[in-house]
């Protein structure tokens, strides 16, 4: 079986969102898929962010954003998740990622594991390809 580990290294939502594209797109071909969260964007990873969607833009670009997905019928990054959770793609937040949004790892969703760049690169040594965002 082919593995893919991606690695969001921002805190861009569109960056996310193509992130999860591709880890949805490589589960549907039957690979392992690994993704790694780092900064900010472990918020979206935590009981408590779950919902919020606010990465990387003001709130009338987010307003737009999210108006625009509605509007074509694009899910939006926490439906993404969901899905990619459910479907068996394993997500690793940094712990350091953690501290800056004031959380903890009892905070973090079910499924979504804490770990830090040795996890990240002994996942990636054995991948097929890595992607980073």
């Amino acid at each position: 079986m082919s593995k893919i580990t991606i690695l969001l290294a921002d805190n861009s939502l569109d960056k996310l969102y193509h992130g999860l594209v591709v880890a949805l797109g490589a589960r549907a071909l039957g690979w392992d898929v690994k993704f790694f969260v780092t900064s900010q964007a472990v918020i979206l990873f935590t009981k408590a962010g779950k919902g919020k969607g606010r990465l990387g833009l003001p709130f009338l670009a987010r307003f737009f954003v999210k108006l625009q997905m509605r509007r074509l019928s694009i899910p939006d990054p926490e439906k993404l998740i969901d899905d990619a959770i459910n479907q068996g793609i394993e997500f690793f937040v940094d712990e350091t990622g953690l501290r800056l949004v004031a959380a903890k790892s009892e905070d973090l969703l079910d499924n979504v594991k804490l770990s830090g760049s040795i996890s990240f690169l002994l996942e990636a040594k054995e991948s097929d390809v890595v992607i980073t965002l």
